[in-house]
């Protein structure tokens, strides 16, 4: 039986990371990493055409869902929130 988290398995996927700036305004800082999705024993992870890899955390497993066509998501086909720490700095990767 294939469970729900296989039926990710090399799906397009986008994982949204979410820096809160100022949480009175609510301003936030957006990155998304864009790759396919490769599920092993429970756990999620997001591989990029460069190789790099991110396992999602185990509370945004939960709040996986399909694309719901935002430009932001571009072809994914599932899409997840993450939050980033204050501390963590988002930047973007610069191709050569």
């Amino acid at each position: 039986m294939v469970t729900p988290l296989e039926r990710l398995e090399g799906r397009k996927f986008c994982v949204v990371f979410v820096k809160v700036i100022d949480a009175s305004t609510e301003r936030v800082q957006l990155q998304c990493l864009r790759g396919r999705a490769s599920v092993e024993r429970g756990k999620v992870s997001v591989v990029d055409q460069h190789g790099a890899m991110f396992t999602l955390p185990g509370t945004a497993v939960a709040n996986i869902q399909p694309s719901d066509g935002t430009k932001l998501l571009q072809d994914a086909e599932y899409f997840c929130f993450v939050r980033v720490d204050d501390s963590i700095e988002l930047v973007t990767r610069q191709d050569s």
